[in-house]
């Protein structure tokens, strides 16, 4: 029974580091996708209380912060990157135990998590690490992107989940 429950456990554990990785990778397509709506007053609005995303801002903050040194072009692409990869295990991870503990967060496509997921992100870590400012100062439109952004990763997390429970993986 043990090795049952460990077998488990480590399979939810990669279940879980695949559909936040999986979920990273489509949520950098609506990304791209809901910037085409945001319009250029709103984009300028929005660089005027931020230099950019909570995304495009932790990655280098963060290797600046574990190098000790300001990181050149190609230094913030790469912590961009792994923060990302980092980001979407770590979430992963994260989600893969709410939907186990609250099941009813992973419903209709699991919307109700990806509120949550982006009120704890972007309206609460994100300002208290100072990667971006409060919800209320940023525009309307980049914030309703960022919304669809946590509720595309959400959906397609729970894609991952259902598929891999649907073929016994």
């Amino acid at each position: 029974m043990a090795l049952s429950h460990r077998l488990e456990s480590r399979h939810n554990l990669l279940v879980g580091m695949a559909a936040g990785l999986a979920a990273s990778l489509a949520t950098g397509m609506t990304d791209r996708l809901l910037g085409n709506l945001v319009s250029e007053e709103q984009e300028r609005r929005d660089r005027t209380v931020r230099e950019g995303t909570a995304h495009e801002v932790a990655g280098p903050r963060f290797g600046e912060m574990i190098t000790g040194h300001r990181l050149d072009a190609w230094g913030k692409r790469r912590a961009k990157g792994i923060f990302t990869i980092a980001y979407g295990i770590g979430w992963g991870l994260v989600y893969a135990g709410v939907r186990r503990r609250f099941p009813r967060l992973s419903r209709q496509a699991a919307l109700p998590f990806g509120v949550l997921f982006f009120a704890a992100c972007d309206g609460l870590l994100a300002p208290l690490l100072r990667m971006s400012p409060p919800l209320f100062r940023i525009p309307w439109q980049p914030n309703a992107k960022e919304l669809a952004n946590h509720l595309a990763w959400s959906a397609t997390a729970e894609m991952v989940h259902r598929t891999a429970a649907r073929h016994g993986a």
